[in-house]
């Protein structure tokens, strides 16, 4: 197998809430039979929810003309006490109600559609207001000189087995793009510890990631 280990990987979740788009979600209720639906009810519902959405994005500081949103509900078979939730499809309700059948079998394995006894109901209309963020891109790196003495640090003895063995140390912030680290070893940086395994190396790919495979 292949491991893959990034640049401070201790950090890599922070860095993913910080790029992550911005989302807010409102939702309103309003409990109708599809055959009863109201389309000029339904399209000031969604209209509303996505003016609090839309100043909401202001407020938070995304120009109008960035602002994107879903339209989603939340249908149910009449009875049910759970509800799936589908896009709104523009303003073709009929195509909604289709998307919710077919939802609902790749749920549950089945669906009334066809189904004159099984009525369709809309629960609940929402509208998510999404702030897309500017997200970093990666730079790729030259690639060294592949002489890897000038990462090594020391060695220690360290168990991956039973018995210990003379293990080479390296500082992964010294390591270049082609860089080529055979086990055993270990790669140390701030925040983590990288052990290879005997029988394994670490190559380092352009974009600095330490790729781990079988020697």
């Amino acid at each position: 197998g292949t491991a893959l280990v990034p640049r401070n990987p201790g950090n890599v979740s922070a860095f993913g809430l910080l790029t992550v788009d911005v989302r807010n979600d409102y939702v309103r209720t309003a409990v109708r039979k599809h055959a009863e639906l109201d389309p000029s009810e339904t399209e000031k519902i969604l209209a509303d929810l996505q003016a609090q959405a839309a100043a909401t994005l202001t407020h938070e500081g995304f120009a109008s003309e960035v602002h994107q949103f879903a339209h989603t509900a939340d249908l149910r078979y009449f009875g049910q006490a759970f509800e799936v939730r589908v896009p709104v499809i523009g303003t073709d309700y009929e195509a909604t109600a289709r998307s919710f059948h077919d939802a609902h079998r790749a749920l549950y394995g089945y669906d009334f559609r066809g189904d004159p006894a099984q009525e369709v109901e809309w629960v609940n209309l929402r509208v998510t207001g999404i702030g897309p963020i500017q997200r970093p891109e990666l730079q790729a790196q030259p690639e060294g000189d592949g002489d890897i003495v000038r990462a090594r640090t020391g060695e220690r003895d360290a168990c991956f087995d039973e018995s210990p063995v003379v293990t080479t140390i390296y500082a992964r912030e010294r390591l270049q793009p082609g860089d080529v680290v055979p086990g055993p070893a270990i790669v140390e940086e701030y925040g983590s510890t990288v052990p290879v395994h005997p029988g394994f190396a670490a190559r380092v790919d352009p974009y600095l990631n330490l790729v781990v495979t079988p020697a």
